[in-house]
């Protein structure tokens, strides 16, 4: 019932000529669930082409941010997905998946200082004993990779 109603609801804004914010939101989750689609396909161009019209129409879902880093991630466009993270939080200080998907990429980029900063941040926000455990791990690790004098090893 309450689909219906939000169905009606919806053809009702959209016939009565409702605001161009309300069909611009409409639209941008329409582009968000069309780059979901495109991401569970595994054509990452064109998710991330989906997730771009929808950030453009509304570019304050984090969660849009997250998923075209992602895609940019698979892509293999490394700079893109770490500026997509960083922009997921700002937006969202304490989103653990970005935490954790960024810290990774810093790894990899020999960016150490800044993965465990943010797998500490992370740990923050866990309570599971199990979970902790790998993110303490990942910190070790990526403590183990620093050049004896605490600084990282940039890598492009």
């Amino acid at each position: 019932m309450k689909i219906r109603s939000l169905i009606v609801m919806t053809c009702l804004c959209v016939v009565c000529g409702a605001s161009s914010g309300h069909t611009s939101a409409l639209k941008a989750q329409e582009y968000f669930r069309e780059g979901y689609m495109a991401s569970m396909s595994r054509q990452w161009d064109s998710a991330i082409e989906l997730y771009t019209k929808s950030i453009e129409l509304d570019p304050t879902n984090a969660e849009t941010y997250l998923q075209r880093a992602a895609a940019f991630e698979m892509a293999d466009k490394i700079n893109e997905a770490v500026i997509d993270y960083q922009k997921t939080l700002e937006m969202k200080p304490n989103y653990y998946l970005a935490m954790e998907y960024l810290a990774k990429l810093y790894v990899d980029q020999g960016r150490y200082s800044q993965a465990i900063n943010l797998y500490s941040r992370a740990l923050t926000l866990i309570d599971d004993p199990k979970w902790r455990s790998v993110l303490k791990w990942w910190i070790s690790e990526a403590k183990r990779k620093m050049q004896p004098d605490g600084r990282s090893i940039e890598r492009r």
